[in-house]
């Protein structure tokens, strides 16, 4: 019965093609349409279309279904399910608007928007390889008719404007998400002021548009495919995924909120440069720090420490006060050093600290203060009811062209030599 009624006009949702989100069509618990990016997401496929909802998500297809059950409102809200996609567990975003109701059951469109690989594999279900590219016909005769309702409940914002820069048409979902209406965005001067209100951002902005309209090809078709912030009109800033394309003498952008997936992966960054236990960043981090500051001007001073004795503080006093006492240990140098200085720790006992622009007399100096803040005063409540003391071994570069690689042995050979004379010392290279 799905494929009888589709077939009737084979061209009826080909519209779905310029939606830049993977984006399916169901009519039921069957597939009736998917757009080039659901294709891609689901891979080749074997099936032709209409297909169950259970070849493309298996065992999630029953919440699938769930979500576009005949009690569910014409907007329901987006759900998160466990799959596999290209061999790898994912969760997948899955939001729904009601396009057409009527007959034995209403057409759904849907986006897919992948979140973020799933941490637990076991919760994954298997995907079933997706179909080739195709699209499927109106169930109804009326389609012309009832397009401004299906572009209305469409889960992407769409914005169209004429020749003159001037929006004719804003749908329901760019309400959503930009918080304004048509009228207070139609013109393109209220475009770039309100959701650029900084001068500089909103300059960046104008330039990266007027080059991707010089850059696009003449006649129809895709302009630009970006990602960009903005300012809403409730005043928060979004990230969003927009691909902008012509179509006779009008543009159509189309808008997808990436807000949560920009998030995540500033926060998956945050974490693959930070040590976990004391906050500041890690080795990675450090070397590519210094690797860019090392590249203006000189000079630049290296320190290491190291804490004297750290064996013998987790041998006493157990791992648990020996993790406090580089807890501690970071805070303390954290309150010595300049905001333009950056400290690390390297592994186990050892830190690092870069000092751009700091000749070797100065970054004496700041050594000291590190040493003295560390022997001065015991590390605290939980901690020694002694001080905790650190070697420093530092190095100094002068001259351009300098890399990390080329100070850290420097430093390194100052820091045994800290040891050698006794432990709470500072070293310098050459002289140590």
């Amino acid at each position: 019965m799905v494929a009888s009624l589709f077939a009737q006009e084979p061209a009826g949702l080909d519209w779905m093609t310029l939606v830049a989100v993977p984006m399916l069509a169901v009519l039921g618990e069957h597939v009736v349409a998917m757009n080039a990016p659901a294709v891609a997401l689901f891979g080749c496929g074997r099936h032709p279309l209409p297909m169950e909802l259970s070849a493309l998500f298996g065992a999630a297809a029953g919440a699938v279904a769930a979500l576009l059950g005949p009690a569910a409102p014409p907007a329901p809200a987006a759900i998160e399910v466990a799959s596999t996609v290209d061999g790898k567990p994912c969760r997948l975003a899955i939001g729904a608007r009601r396009a057409v109701q009527g007959g034995a059951a209403p057409l759904w469109l849907l986006t897919v928007t992948p979140l973020a690989p799933d941490p637990q594999g076991e919760r994954g279900v298997e995907v079933v390889a997706g179909p080739p590219a195709a699209s499927a016909a109106a169930p109804t005769d009326d389609l012309g008719r009832l397009m401004p309702a299906i572009l209305d409940q469409l889960p992407v914002a769409l914005l169209i404007e004429n020749a003159e820069d001037v929006a004719v048409f804003v749908n329901r979902g760019f309400v959503n998400i930009f918080r304004y209406a048509l009228e207070e965005i139609a013109s393109l001067e209220d475009w770039w002021f309100r959701l650029y209100p900084d001068p500089v951002a909103r300059e960046a902005a104008r330039q990266r548009w007027s080059g991707l309209m010089a850059a696009a090809p003449p006649g129809d078709g895709t302009i630009s495919t970006s990602e960009f912030q903005i300012r809403c009109g409730d005043g928060t800033d979004k990230m969003l995924q927009s691909h902008s394309f012509r179509i006779g003498g009008y543009r159509v952008h189309s808008y997808v909120d990436v807000s949560r997936r920009h998030q995540m992966l500033v926060d998956l960054k945050v974490l693959a440069d930070t040590d976990p236990l004391t906050g500041v960043p890690n080795r990675r981090a450090f070397l590519r720090h210094a690797a860019v500051l090392m590249q203006t001007a000189p000079p630049f001073s290296l320190l290491l420490l190291d804490v004297d004795h750290f064996k013998a503080v987790n041998d006493e006093l157990g791992h648990v006060v020996g993790d406090q006492v580089l807890v501690e240990i970071a805070a303390r140098c954290r309150a010595v050093l300049g905001p333009g200085d950056v400290l690390a720790r390297l592994g186990g006992e050892e830190f690092a600290v870069l000092l751009p622009r700091q000749d070797a007399a100065r970054a004496r100096v700041v050594a000291e203060r590190l040493r003295h803040a560390m022997a001065g005063t015991p590390m605290g409540e939980t901690g020694p009811d002694r001080p905790v003391t650190v070697s420093i071994g530092g190095a100094c570069v002068s001259t351009a062209g300098a890399s990390i690689d080329d100070v850290l042995p420097l430093a390194d050979h100052a820091l045994y030599a800290a040891k050698r004379a006794g432990r709470n010392r500072v070293r310098f290279h050459p002289e140590a």
